[in-house]
């Protein structure tokens, strides 16, 4: 059985492009007309998927040296990083090759007559991946603690599911002038120049705010916090109102988001019962998270590109239930399954439904629109 369903495969072909508000001064005055530059050193061979692809490989790289190099903080003591300085900078140059290619992609889509929902889907899932992967990179150069690394990731998970459920009932990506992916990006490559400069320990000098005094690391902390509570908040504003003027219920509405709320309420049902466990391996504990939360992502955009009803649950949440009914067994005494080999089940697993998930719905698209997903056709070459 296929993820699109026939009512949505009818829809599919009838599917003519999501509509992307960037209201980003960045964008707009900076990262756009350097794309629109960039763009024409491409060879019109040269699928946009593949252009994708490469920022998303740029990502996984930036997480790598950062984890190898650098580490999570253990002690709250600030990393010696002065013979391994030349790392943050190169998480940062990994993440602006991404940031660039995230914009070209589409460009290079209109310039070779490929644009395609697949391509639509494609762009958005490899951002899905970015909140993890990005939340790691930052936190880590920073020297944020493991526990203000996970909240970064879920308190980054919120606005970009919130925004794809908005867009289901507006048909746009309605993207904030000072509050967009743009900023984020720009400011995670900032973060991680400014650590390659002075070094980690910059970040854990005091400041004083309105006579409170914290560590400036502490201080980005709650920048970011507020920001996404704020994003998040104009998100469901506007996805109330358009339910409202399209005549849905809210109630049906809000239940559409029941896989992402459940979601979030296993994992912090898990980090409560067992704390030791995410400190222990906090890297893998994150990425097992930033597959489900990039398979719920990735579903909810199909069914909004397919036009179909939302699901109210997916399978890799019954594994991510599972993990936490075990660790919930493990704290009174009953030892099911050890936790960490839990976490490396769960994360397998996790891993292994994103990829079908890839494999499947790339097929399922282009066997529907009659396209290829990563070669650009010879007539479209000139």
């Amino acid at each position: 059985m296929g993820y699109i369903t026939e009512k949505g495969r009818s829809n599919l072909l009838q599917y003519k492009g999501g509509s992307t508000v960037d209201n980003s001064l960045l964008y707009k005055y900076i990262i756009s007309p350097s794309c629109n530059v960039i763009v024409e050193w491409f060879p019109k061979s040269f699928h946009p998927n593949l252009v994708t692809a490469t920022g998303f490989v740029c990502n996984i790289l930036a997480v790598v040296l950062m984890s190898y190099y650098i580490g999570t903080n253990t002690d709250g003591l600030p990393k010696d990083d002065s013979n391994v300085r030349w790392v943050h900078f190169a998480a940062g140059f990994l993440i602006f090759t991404y940031m660039m290619m995230d914009n070209i992609d589409g460009k290079q889509a209109r310039r070779t007559k490929t644009s395609s929902p697949l391509g639509e889907l494609f762009d958005h899932g490899c951002d899905s991946f970015t909140v993890g992967l990005a939340a790691l990179v930052v936190g880590i150069s920073v020297g944020q603690s493991k526990w203000d690394i996970l909240l970064t990731f879920i308190l980054s998970t919120i606005p970009f599911y919130m925004a794809h459920w908005e867009e289901y009932f507006t048909h746009e990506l309605i993207l904030g002038m000072f509050n967009g992916p743009t900023e984020a990006e720009v400011a995670v490559i900032s973060l991680c120049c400014i650590s390659g400069v002075f070094g980690q320990q910059f970040w854990f000098q005091a400041v004083t705010v309105a006579g409170y005094t914290c560590q400036l690391k502490e201080l980005l902390f709650l920048v970011m916090t507020g920001m996404s509570m704020y994003t998040s908040f104009c998100s469901v504003f506007s996805g109330v109102r358009k339910a409202i003027g399209m005549d849905i219920s809210l109630i049906t509405a809000f239940s559409q988001l029941l896989p992402f709320t459940s979601f979030l309420f296993m994992e912090f049902l898990w980090i409560a019962i067992s704390p030791g466990l995410f400190i222990e391996f906090p890297i893998m504990h994150i990425l097992s998270l930033t597959f489900i939360f990039s398979y719920l992502s990735c579903r909810c955009i199909v069914q909004r590109i397919c036009s179909e009803d939302f699901r109210l649950f997916y399978k890799p949440l019954i594994f991510l239930a599972m993990a936490v009914a075990n660790s919930i067994a493990a704290n009174q005494g009953y030892i099911i399954v050890e936790e960490p080999v839990a976490l490396w089940i769960l994360f397998s697993v996790s891993l292994s439904f994103i990829c079908h998930f890839t494999q499947g719905i790339i097929e399922e698209m282009c066997s529907i629109l009659k396209i290829t997903a990563f070669t650009v056709p010879k007539d479209k070459q000139k």
